[in-house]
């Protein structure tokens, strides 16, 4: 081309050729192109809705064969709430929820199922003949439970298998840390995570977490895509729960119950300590134990709490609580001579042969007490009536429940007024014809080592400020009563049955028990069968503590007498316990501020 050939404008471009030969001039003109744009524009508004349209459609209202794919892309999970914690008075965990692993098997992921059963079951230590049996079990299942709570091992080595067709899941599980410590009182929680026994049901709506969930969409790999408005609710810890019990005293209450219940070779046993100024239980414990993650392995008579809901006849444990509101009626004096026989053998007003252990001729009425005589008991007994006597047992909560709020509590058994016999004036200062619980009688007690007052024990106190004061009592002996009651029951350990709870460290005070076991198919009393008991507090000054230890069926050709089989297990703890609260011994007081000055050594005036 030359220099001088022309340049094609807009004035001389050449004609557009159209099919069929036909030219024309090319329209440009912007209202042409303004309108091409508009046109394009509602297209793609028109195809944008529609698709939008048919989002909605399948979302709202899905054809049948698409219904079911569609929802099979909807998962729903559920957010487990942590059930609460309990601890014992010093924040020491005594049972907690935690989060472990449930081991599954998948088929459908399954490349070589001829070999799956083998490399699974020796790889985790399983047999893989029970992997074969559940796989076979459950033929069209994806989710086959393989182990419902992995132990740690299994889950170390587990991750090292490259075994497709094995997964896990997470679930909240309960554990207790403390082994078998406190199990009849804790209870446990079943399979489903609700609370059955113990204060793990009674606490239930307190302590249980409330669940969660929340619906998304996922794509075909199960991933998930967008959770919809709505469709998300957060889940909600349970609340803990604060004991009074001290996991410490806790721990010597039941190696001292166990050693005693082993040695006698008897077939149970409790023991209770208590603070008698406020109620608060430091230490409920059963023999045999049981440990709650094991509930499943143990009798259920086992799991009981005997120290709320088995009964028992008290015998002279309950003299105490008799002797004291006999004194407050009046009914003797403290110095005054009883004449109890010099056989051992003397009959009442009503022709009733009484026997004491053995013969304690003339004797004063605090001498009644400390040698524990039945004849002198049932002597000043007749003095009172019925009708005192059993309102002194009502006074002092014997017949219903303690209101400790505990499960299975029971009453016990204080026959009503009009059907007490002439014999049952007799009976019960000598603690027949009453049923009670460890629990009642430790109450009971308490009462004369806080100055009168009975209280509600608690296991789970409401907890307030330092400054707020011990809950209100019911005041059931006059101070001076209470306090020189504590004064001949120092006696009691220091010359009477309870010697070998007379400790060098604390001056106890207490009292012991030798109960027949009633015959409830022939009547009368079993000769061999017995409930050996003893209940002290200490120090005998300043009571911090009451521990009462109570053994059935002790073997009686090795021991059982009260002040044998359970005093030695009430010295043990009460010396333990005072110690490790701070509470000083006698070797440490203040030379003149001796705890043997107290209230023992004075006589009681009217």
């Amino acid at each position: 081309m030359s220099d001088d050939a022309p340049l094609y404008t807009e004035a001389n471009s050449p004609p557009l050729l159209r099919p069929g030969g036909v030219v024309t001039e090319v329209d440009r003109s912007p209202a042409r192109v303004l309108m091409v744009g508009r046109v394009m524009i509602i297209l793609v508004t028109v195809v944008l809705l529609a698709l939008l349209g048919r989002v909605v459609q399948l979302q709202t209202n899905p054809q049948d064969r698409l219904a079911a794919k569609l929802g099979s892309q909807q998962s729903t999970r559920h957010l487990l709430g942590r059930r609460g914690t309990i601890l014992d008075r010093n924040g020491r965990v005594l049972a907690t929820t935690r989060v472990a692993k449930r081991l599954f098997i998948d088929p459908v992921l399954i490349v070589d199922r001829s070999s799956f059963s083998e490399k699974a079951g020796y790889g985790l230590g399983y047999e893989p003949v029970d992997i074969e049996m559940a796989m076979a079990a459950r033929p069209k299942s994806r989710y086959i439970v393989l182990d419902r709570r992995l132990d740690d091992q299994r889950l170390a080595l587990l991750k090292t298998l490259d075994l497709p067709g094995l997964a896990t899941d997470s679930m909240l599980v309960r554990d207790y840390p403390q082994g078998k410590l406190a199990g009849q009182l804790i209870g446990f929680v079943g399979a489903e995570g609700k609370g059955l026994e113990g204060l793990e049901r009674v606490y239930e709506k307190r302590i249980a977490g409330t669940a969660g969930l929340v619906r998304y969409r996922r794509d075909a790999r199960g991933r998930a895509l967008w959770v919809e408005a709505g469709n998300y609710q957060m889940q909600a810890d349970g609340e803990n729960l604060r004991l009074s019990i001290d996991t410490v005293i806790q721990s010597f209450a039941e190696s001292a119950l166990a050693d005693a219940v082993q040695k006698y070779e008897a077939e149970a046993g409790q023991l209770v300590v208590m603070d008698p100024f406020t109620g608060e239980v430091l230490a409920m414990a059963n023999y045999p134990a049981f440990d709650p993650a094991g509930f499943n392995k143990v009798d259920p008579g086992v799991r009981r709490n005997r120290v709320v809901t088995d009964v028992f006849e008290p015998g002279s444990i309950f003299k105490p609580i008799i002797w004291a509101s006999m004194t407050q009626l009046g009914a003797a004096e403290s110095n005054e001579i009883i004449d109890t026989g010099t056989s051992g053998v003397q009959r009442t007003s009503k022709g009733r042969r009484l026997h004491d252990a053995k013969p304690h001729g003339r004797i004063t009425w605090d001498e009644v007490l400390i040698y524990s005589s039945n004849i002198g008991m049932s002597i000043v007994a007749e003095r009172v009536g019925a009708e005192k006597l059993h309102g002194a047992m009502v006074r002092f909560g014997f017949g219903k429940p303690t209101g400790s709020g505990l499960p299975g509590e029971v009453g016990g058994v204080v026959h009503p007024l009009k059907k007490w016999t002439h014999y049952s004036v007799t009976s019960v200062p000598m603690g027949q014809e009453v049923s009670v619980t460890p629990l009642q009688m430790v109450r009971a007690f308490s009462a004369i080592a806080n100055g009168g007052v009975l209280r509600t024990p608690t296991v789970v106190p409401v907890l307030g400020p330092a400054s707020t004061p011990p809950p209100v009592g019911v005041r059931v002996l006059d101070q001076r009563i209470a306090d020189y009651t504590r004064s001949v029951l120092r006696r009691q350990v220091t010359e009477g049955g309870g010697k070998k709870a007379n400790s060098k460290l604390y001056d106890l005070f207490g009292k012991t028990g030798t109960a027949q076991l009633p015959n409830f198919k022939q009547g009368g009393y079993y000769q061999d069968q017995y409930v050996s008991s003893f209940i002290a507090g200490a120090p005998a000054d300043a009571p911090r503590l009451v521990v009462g230890c109570f053994i059935h069926r002790p073997n009686k050709s090795i021991g059982h007498y009260g002040g044998v089989v359970s005093a030695p297990a009430v010295k043990e703890v009460m010396e333990r316990s005072l110690m490790y609260l701070g509470v000083p011994t006698n070797s440490d007081a203040a030379p003149g501020n001796s705890p043997g000055t107290g209230p023992r050594h004075m006589a009681m005036s009217r």
